[in-house]
Order: structure tokens, then C-alpha cells, then sequence
């Protein structure tokens, strides 16, 4: 089977290699209807060249196989994005708790809903529903765990902060978790994950924060008093934003600081009120500090899907025991950056190496000839 090269331009990898791999009948696909979103003003849709969001963004591989249709999975979706997902989040924690594995490693699920709102390709739910639904138990896996490494390679500061979601995919006997896992991901296409998060304009993967959704889903009453973590409503975080804006953007390059950030879900409103004023919010600097690592990793998943851009910190950490720890997330950020570097700057030599080798075995052997 063919794996991901991680480290090609994203151009070249429009879809994670394990779920592409695996051929699908070819099929006409039929948009999901959606309301008309307000007038917007165009922003760029790339985080950086090269980035996970490509833009003119790649045809999806051709299709054809001879194999009995697969199933279809019609998306549940009626009423606002928001209230979409928040009965996505519903829908996953009564579908993880009512597994065999239900009860306890909220991060699987979790780890679920967030790879399929990074999936790499924007722009083809249908098809990529169909192709996650109809993926065997070692693609789906294996798919996972190329969305999250695809992520790292070119967000090594984001994909880092994930690790909390990622582990699981590791682990010893993790095929045994395959039917919750696949419960669990029917579920989320069902109720529309990629048509909340699919969207090639970050305006519309604005709509919603899934990941908060979830998470709220999957606690407890009691882990939620113990954690102190109650999400601040989208409605009172969109009236804070409006408030702290005013009508005019701030200058390029300010930066908006949040200390028990949680998911994300005040950066949410704010990259949309200044989407309203005209501005880009890759053109400012997001610092986020969380102390729940699970909540901390959401909101490095939503910084991607939400396009928040290049200039985003997220630390982990206690603010009130430690202060501001945005200076420390800045420094371990350019060190991230450095090794993911220095890893492909290995991995380049090495295939070079590799090439240069199998040249030379060309040459010797049609010499002996």
C-alpha cells in the first residue's frame, strides 16, 4: 500500500494516501445544501504557502473500481451551524459511551472529530464521506494517523500541541478499538462534520466550534467542576468580540492574548468580526493559553480549520501559577520549527542517498551487460 510522503508539497498530497489508496466508484457529486451565508469580504485561505490548504486546491484522484457501491452517508443537517454542532457533539459522546470502549479515553473520540475537521482537502464532502465510510478498519486507522502526521509536517507547533490526541493511535492492540472507532466516525460524518469543516473558505469552517461541542459532550458534570471548565457560550463570545472591536479593525499585527482559552471559542469570534471589517486574521498574532491539555490540543485543531493563520501560540499551563507564558511558547515554537526542519533536511539526503544508489546499480549492471 502506498504510504503519505509527509514532507511533499501539499499540492502533492491532496488527500491522506490510506484513504485515497483505496479505489471507489466513480459518482456525481450532489452539493449539501446550506443557507446562504452573509456577504463576506475574500481573505486568503492559505496559513502559508505550501500549507494545508492549497490554493488552486488539487482535483480529488479519479475513481473507478468495479466493486459493489458503497454505502452512502446523508449528513443530519437542519438549522444554524451552531446548533449543528452542538448535536454533533451530542451524537458522538452517545455513540462513544454506548461502544464496548464507552465510559472512559474521551481523547479517542475526540482524536475523531478532530482529524476529520483537518482533513486535508476542502471543497469535496461528498466524496470524502464516501471514501472515510467505505475506508477498511486498518485505512481508517491508518488514515487518522497520516491526517495528524500531515498536520505536524507543516504546523509542527499546532501538530505538537496535539500529541493528547494522537497517542492512542500508537498504542498496542489498537485495532481492538476499531469498531468504537469506526461507530464513533460514521456518527461524525452523519451528523456533518466535513460540511461543517470542509468548506475551502475559513469564513464557513468559522461557523461552528465542533471541537468545544464535543468535548462538553464527553465530560462529566463532575470532571467538568473538578477541571473548572465551562465553555463560554458563542453567542456571549460573538457580543464580546463586536464590543472589543468596535468598527474598525486594529492594525496588522496586534495581538490578541487569551489566558484560559479553552477551545478557542473567543478567537472563533474574533477572526469573524474582523472578517466583517474587512481584515485577514492571518494578519495578527493569537496567543492562547489552556491548562487542560485535551482542551489546549481542540484548540490547536481549531486554529487550523478556523484559518487563524501563521502567527498562533498556544500554551499549556497554569497563568495564574506560572503568568504569561506566551514568551516560553514563542521560544519552544522556533525550536519545533527547527527540528521538524532538520528532520527533512535528514530525510532529504537520505532519499538522495537512495537515489544516487540505485543509479550507480543501474550503471554497473548495464556495463556487465
Amino acid at each position: 500500500m502506498d504510504q503519505l510522503n509527509l514532507f511533499a508539497e501539499a499540492e502533492e498530497t491532496p488527500v491522506p494516501a490510506t484513504f485515497a489508496a483505496r479505489p471507489q466508484p466513480a459518482r456525481t457529486a450532489t452539493p449539501t445544501p446550506r443557507p446562504a451565508p452573509a456577504p463576506r469580504p475574500v481573505v486568503a485561505a492559505e496559513e502559508e504557502p505550501g500549507g494545508l490548504f492549497p490554493d488552486p486546491r488539487p482535483e480529488l484522484p479519479s475513481v473507478q473500481a468495479d466493486i459493489p457501491a458503497p454505502r452512502r452517508i446523508a449528513p443530519l443537517l437542519t438549522g444554524n451551524p451552531r446548533d449543528a454542532g452542538q448535536r454533533l457533539g451530542e451524537a458522538v459522546a452517545e455513540t462513544w459511551h454506548a461502544s464496548n470502549w464507552g465510559g472512559y479515553r474521551m481523547d479517542i473520540p475526540v482524536s475523531i472529530v478532530g482529524a476529520l475537521a483537518l482533513f486535508p482537502i476542502k471543497g469535496h464532502t461528498e466524496t470524502a464521506t464516501r471514501i472515510i465510510s467505505n475506508a477498511s478498519d486498518f485505512e481508517m486507522l491508518q488514515g487518522y494517523r497520516e491526517i495528524y502526521a500531515h498536520t505536524w509536517a507543516h504546523r509542527p507547533d499546532l501538530g505538537d500541541r496535539m500529541a493528547p490526541l494522537m497517542g492512542w493511535l500508537t498504542e498496542q492492540g489498537m485495532e481492538e478499538k476499531a469498531y468504537a472507532v469506526r461507530r464513533v466516525t460514521e456518527t461524525a460524518l452523519r451528523y456533518g462534520i466535513l460540511q461543517l469543516t470542509g468548506d475551502p473558505d475559513p469564513w464557513c469552517r468559522s461557523d461552528t466550534d465542533v471541537m468545544s461541542w464535543t468535548i462538553t459532550s464527553l465530560r462529566s458534570m463532575g470532571a467538568k467542576q473538578g477541571l473548572g471548565e465551562y465553555h463560554t457560550p458563542p453567542e456571549l463570545c460573538d457580543m464580546m468580540a463586536r464590543i472589543l472591536l468596535g468598527n474598525e479593525a486594529p492594525p496588522k499585527g496586534e495581538r490578541f492574548h487569551e489566558p484560559a482559552g479553552g477551545t478557542g471559542g473567543m478567537f472563533r469570534s474574533l477572526a469573524q468580526a474582523l472578517r466583517h471589517l474587512d481584515a485577514d486574521p492571518a494578519d495578527y498574532v493569537w496567543a492562547l493559553n489552556e491548562l487542560e491539555p485535551l482542551a489546549a490540543a481542540c484548540a490547536a485543531v481549531n486554529a487550523i480549520v478556523w484559518g487563524l493563520g501563521p502567527n498562533v501560540v498556544i500554551a499549556c499551563g497554569d497563568t495564574l501559577a506560572q503568568g504569561d507564558l506566551y514568551e516560553q511558547a514563542v521560544r519552544e515554537r522556533k525550536h519545533l520549527f527547527e527540528e521538524r526542519d532538520e528532520i527533512i533536511g535528514r530525510l532529504a539526503v537520505a532519499e538522495a542517498a537512495q537515489q544516487a544508489m540505485a543509479l550507480a546499480d543501474r550503471l554497473i549492471g548495464a556495463k556487465a551487460v
